[in-house]
């Protein structure tokens, strides 16, 4: 269980440790796979406008990300059960050559509906590469370190936008947009090798019991299916459709939820929604953060380019600001412990609230660049501070033999927050009246919209975290009844 409700003060810890000896080799590895994994949708969408052009499927254009992001809910979630029965080193390997084969069948993909299972299979492998990272954060770094080894995968994403866009483009640029796929088996012999020499079997084995356990195919489709509904939830014309949609993806994630929580081969921790527990709290607070920084993140290229005449070579650079700002704050806040830490912890959905707020004044009264600039270094800033010690936090937290199911369970619950972030930001943007041409006045609507309604998330985010900090700071035996 979490240590802060014991009222000890962890020993301090320096950036220096986490690449030492070992440890050093781990964080590494740890983020060579998330690098290996984050830049393809990158390299993807630098080259999607030529791989339509060569082998068409223009309207489903936006399908090629949704079934990778699907693919990869599934990959994450169900590493935990794959772990049981293969054990973390086996499962965190099979999920890179899923990954490298489901990219190398984008290469050779004839038509759009062959590039389009070979995303889902390529998401697939690439989420059990993430969830299997978080696993070994967990189980390679003691819980002093981890703030740290959470904060530098920031970094490596940071990377990852850096490195994708510039392969994706060289490839377009030489009319040979399947080279850029074959690139994927040199990474994947160097992951490979490094997990299967350097990381120790003993970090995460397999007992018969796990072994003997059923994979849950049924949960796993569930979820795929709740965000399949949400990806639709963008596509339909009627808005009450969409809410429709919402509303079952709602229920379908529900029950699989409701149906993992009485199986013995689960995919999450115990009580994964609970209000009255240290996992559910954090796991809730992953949800609306991620949700509310993804709208940000999508509407914001549309409100530079249509209400301030951004160049698009130019639009990429403000999410870059925004992730240079996470990353920033992430290593800023790394080492912090108690008073501090909860201060900086809640100061994240206060400073995504007041971005957002800030959003939404700027587009409906046409503010400056100036202030959509610092705007969106606030917005960093707050992800930054909430999501590096909440997984930390999480993972103290877990129940006893829960540990490495709670850590590998994260990649899927912010995966949830972004799928579910981006349906009802495009719901409530068509409900504003961005359906057709993106008009000055149609976009400055929908932003604004979208901004405000961000809100209701971060408010109750703001509590769920008040929350998070009164259940920790009880007594063990209180929290366990």
């Amino acid at each position: 269980m979490d240590q802060g409700a014991q009222h000890t003060t962890p020993a301090p810890s320096s950036w220096v440790e986490i690449f030492r000896g070992r440890l050093g080799v781990y964080t590494v590895l740890i983020n060579f796979g998330i690098l290996f994994f984050g830049i393809d949708g990158f390299v993807l969408n630098t080259l999607m406008p030529t791989i339509v052009a060569d082998i068409g499927g223009l309207a489903y254009y936006a399908w090629a990300t949704m079934t990778f992001v699907v693919g990869a809910i599934i990959g994450s979630a169900g590493y935990g059960p794959l772990r049981g029965r293969l054990g973390g080193r086996k499962a965190l390997a099979l999920g890179a050559a899923v990954f490298t084969v489901g990219a190398l069948a984008c290469s050779v993909a004839p038509h759009m509906a062959a590039l389009l299972v070979a995303r889902f299979f390529a998401g697939l492998g690439g989420g059990a590469i993430v969830a299997g990272s978080m696993s070994f954060t967990s189980a390679l770094y003691e819980p002093r370190l981890r703030t740290r080894a959470i904060a530098f995968t920031s970094v490596t994403w940071i990377g990852c936008a850096l490195i994708g866009p510039f392969i994706g483009g060289i490839f377009a640029d030489l009319g040979w947009w399947r080279g850029a796929f074959w690139l994927y088996v040199p990474f994947a012999v160097t992951f490979l090798a490094g997990v299967w020499w350097k990381i120790p079997e003993s970090a995460d084995r397999t007992t018969a019991a796990s072994r003997a356990l059923r994979f849950p195919i049924w949960r796993l489709a569930c979820l795929g299916l709740g965000v399949m509904c949400v990806g639709a939830a963008g596509r339909v014309g009627s808005e009450w459709e969409r809410v429709a949609l919402i509303a079952a993806s709602i229920g379908i994630c529900w029950y699989a939820f409701a149906r993992d929580a009485k199986a013995k081969n689960r995919i999450f921790p115990s009580h994964p929604l609970s209000l009255s527990r240290p996992v559910g709290l954090g796991y809730w607070t992953l949800i609306l953060v991620v949700a509310a920084y993804t709208a940000v993140s999508i509407y914001l290229p549309l409100v530079l380019t249509v209400l301030h005449g951004v160049p698009p070579l130019w639009v990429g650079a403000a999410n870059a600001l925004m992730s240079s700002s996470w990353s920033i704050a992430a290593a800023l806040i790394a080492g912090l412990h108690g008073g501090a830490e909860r201060r900086a912890m809640l100061a994240g959905p206060i400073c995504l609230f007041a971005a957002c707020a800030g959003f939404a004044a700027e587009t409906h009264f046409a503010g400056g660049l100036v202030a959509v600039g610092a705007l969106a270094i606030l917005a960093g800033f707050g992800i930054g501070f909430i999501n590096v010690h909440m997984q930390a936090k999480c993972m103290a937290a877990a129940e006893p033999g829960e540990e490495s199911i709670t850590a590998s369970s994260l990649s899927t619950v912010r995966s949830l927050g972004m799928a579910f972030g981006s349906a009802i930001g495009n719901t409530v943007s068509n409900m504003a009246g961005l359906v057709g041409v993106a008009t000055y006045e149609t976009v400055q609507a929908a932003a604004t919209g979208v901004y405000l309604f961000n809100l209701i998330p971060l408010a109750l985010a703001m509590f769920v975290v008040l929350r998070f900090f009164a259940v920790t700071s009880r007594p063990v035996a209180l929290r366990a009844e």
